[in-house]
């Protein structure tokens, strides 16, 4: 049983281990979404012989260029070593070129059971069916259906990510019925061919029989002739009267051996059963029909020869109407005309040979004339449907390009920005999606929307003028709600725009506001968290800081968080601080002993350099002794009278 998140854009598809030449894991990835993948981040677990798990590696590849549905590279560096025997790899965040990202959630993981199949004549028959790619047959799960591929897919997925399979014509095609039902047919595809080869080494050697008799008899020809004559005029009342059923089945047989099979067809339509007749008339069909089809010059005579071929109870029709409907639909497609094509085909097996080439530049010519008439989203689907098909990919965004200008023209912006979205790094659309995103903004702007003309020009990029006036209209909102005393808010916009105007102490002062606020209320770890951008000399925040580092690290000792406590007491200056925190001292104590650590570290000694004995110059002065510096008062010094 296997875990998957079906959610993820990317999947490992082979790890390669680490070697003393290229001392790193290469993992290669399959992108599965439309979106170019710039980074991902896995997490490998190096595994020992018996599958214990030795070691784990978090890392992060970046410029990696995942082209949708394509592979990449993803290297790892991970030294080899005597223990390790394999490695397992999970994607745990993947960033797109839009900086749009997939975190990993264990919660979206599902079961299902994997369908691969051992090396064995199922697989090799499944592998003819199905191509080299398919791994195992195709089964319906509890949420889920998994390719023949080997992917699992969500049931509201109609087609694989990996390999772009239809769902209906996976389960239709490549059970285990329908492959033996494509080897049998193979089988006696062979079989019939190996006897047709038979039959004609047969009917050569009649023929050359039946040559040296004749030849061999014509030297009696006038004796018998008299006698044949004498012997016609006696019996002939008798022949005409009694014979002349068997004088017509040879006359029909005879026509059907000089190639008259219509002739031969007249005559024995007229003898009912006698002599076989009847069944003689399937074989006149059979070479009327296959007349037919070789002579046939037109896509209407062939499709009526295919018709006459599959009426004939012959295996052999059969095989002769696949191949006449085939040559039908290569002249119907040298014509242009798509859709006889597509008819042409739907009368041969799916694994008929020649015919998935020919489906597809089919459905290629169809979704280039819904394309043409203006049906983009019909057209995608099929572009999409022909997976790797040369050029399938880029007319299917095209199928997105082309309406997204359209829109841009009718100035829907947020529909081109959908359409866009989708085909990032195709032609130019990145750059107009951030066009669209500007126009947005200006739009808005227009509509007394300043925020969201804000948020629209930040997502513009450096397209135009965006940033400037996108910091213009966030500092103007940062402004409005200071003035209203909303200074949270006021913070984070004059946070988001550093180095703009006076921005950057606004935010300063704001902070120091917020920090205030949040020490009459004790919560201490949002005032370090604000004061940490503020520097100790403005105004009170030297004493804000260390009143909120020492109730912290109290409430820290009360939970029994040790090194959390003896952190913060660390970093303060305990010597300063004492008279106003007379337990301070105490507290990093006892707060190191909670944590197991060595309250005052020995700092290790520099090494020793040997000193270079001076040579006094001539006449140099002696060094004045250093002025005493008088001390500065203690700002937190409490006396006792105070």
């Amino acid at each position: 049983m296997n875990y998957i998140d079906l959610t993820c854009p990317a999947e490992i598809f082979r790890t390669a281990m680490p070697t003393e030449e290229v001392p790193a894991a290469t993992l290669t990835l399959f992108n599965l979404s439309d979106r170019v993948i710039t980074s991902v981040e896995v997490l490998l677990h190096l595994l020992d012989e018996d599958g214990g798990e030795t070691e784990r590696l978090a890392f992060r590849g970046r410029a990696l260029n995942g082209r949708p549905h394509s592979t990449f590279l993803l290297t790892v560096p991970c030294a080899p070593a005597e223990g390790l025997k394999s490695i397992t790899a999970s994607i745990e965040k993947v960033w797109y070129a839009d900086n749009e990202t997939w975190r990993r959630d264990p919660a979206a993981a599902v079961e299902y059971v994997p369908n691969n199949l051992p090396v064995s004549p199922a697989l090799t028959n499944l592998k003819y069916a199905a191509g080299e790619t398919a791994v195992g047959y195709p089964s319906q799960q509890d949420g889920l259906w998994v390719c023949v591929c080997g992917r699992p897919n969500t049931d509201e997925t109609e087609y694989c990510v990996r390999c772009g399979r239809d769902r209906k014509t996976i389960f239709t095609r490549f059970s285990p019925e329908a492959v033996e039902a494509q080897i049998s047919m193979k089988e006696r595809q062979l079989d019939l061919n190996s006897r047709s080869m038979r039959e004609d080494t047969i009917r050569l050697q009649r023929i050359r029989e039946e040559e040296y008799r004749q030849k061999k008899d014509r030297r009696g020809s006038r004796i018998r002739t008299g006698i044949a004559v004498i012997a016609a005029a006696a019996l002939t009342a008798g022949v005409l009267f009694f014979a002349s059923p068997w004088l017509r089945l040879c006359a029909g047989r005879n026509a059907l051996e000089e190639g008259k099979p219509a002739e031969a067809k007249a005559i024995f339509s007229m003898l009912g059963t006698y002599g076989g007749a009847d069944e003689m008339i399937s074989e006149c069909d059979w070479r009327i029909a296959l007349k037919a089809a070789e002579e046939g010059t037109t896509a209407e005579a062939l499709a009526e020869a295919s018709a006459m071929l599959r009426a004939v109870d012959k295996p052999e029709a059969v095989d002769k109407a696949n191949e006449t409907d085939l040559i039908r639909a290569r002249m119907l497609m040298e014509q242009g005309d798509w859709q006889g094509t597509l008819d042409a085909l739907a009368s041969l097996p799916e694994d008929y040979d020649g015919r998935t080439e020919l489906d597809q530049k089919a459905n290629m010519a169809r979704a280039a004339k819904l394309k043409a008439d203006g049906s983009y989203d019909d057209a995608r689907t099929i572009f999409l449907s022909l997976g790797s098909y040369p050029g399938a990919r880029e007319e299917a965004s095209a199928c997105l390009y082309e309406p997204a200008k359209e829109l841009m023209a009718q100035k829907n912006w947020d529909g081109a920005i959908d359409k866009l979205s989708g085909i990032p790094d195709y032609q130019d659309s990145r750059e107009l999606t951030l066009e669209c995103h500007y126009h947005k903004a200006e739009d808005l702007l227009e509509d007394g929307d300043p925020e969201g003309a804000s948020r629209e020009f930040l997502l513009a990029g450096n397209w135009g003028d965006a940033p400037t006036r996108c910091k213009s209209l966030t500092y103007a909102q940062a402004e409005e709600k200071y003035a209203a005393g909303d200074i949270k808010s006021a913070q984070s916009l004059y946070a988001s725009i550093p180095d703009y105007l006076d921005s950057n102490t606004k935010d300063q002062e704001c902070r120091y506001t917020l920090a205030e606020e949040a020490v009459a209320v004790r919560e201490f770890t949002r005032t370090l968290e604000l004061l940490s951008g503020v520097p100790d000399d403005y105004k009170k925040t030297a004493a804000l800081r260390a009143e909120a580092s020492y109730e912290k690290a109290k409430n820290a000792i009360y939970q029994e968080d040790w090194a959390t406590a003896a952190e913060l007491l660390g970093s303060m200056d305990r010597e300063g601080l004492r008279r106003q925190y007379r337990d301070i001292e105490q507290l990093y104590l006892q707060a190191c002993e909670g944590a197991g650590i060595d309250p005052y570290p020995t700092p290790a000694a520099e090494p020793e350099v040997p000193a270079e004995t001076p040579v006094p110059a001539e006449n140099t002065p002696e060094p004045e002794a250093a002025p005493t510096e008088t001390p500065v008062p203690d700002p937190f010094l409490v006396t006792e009278d105070e």
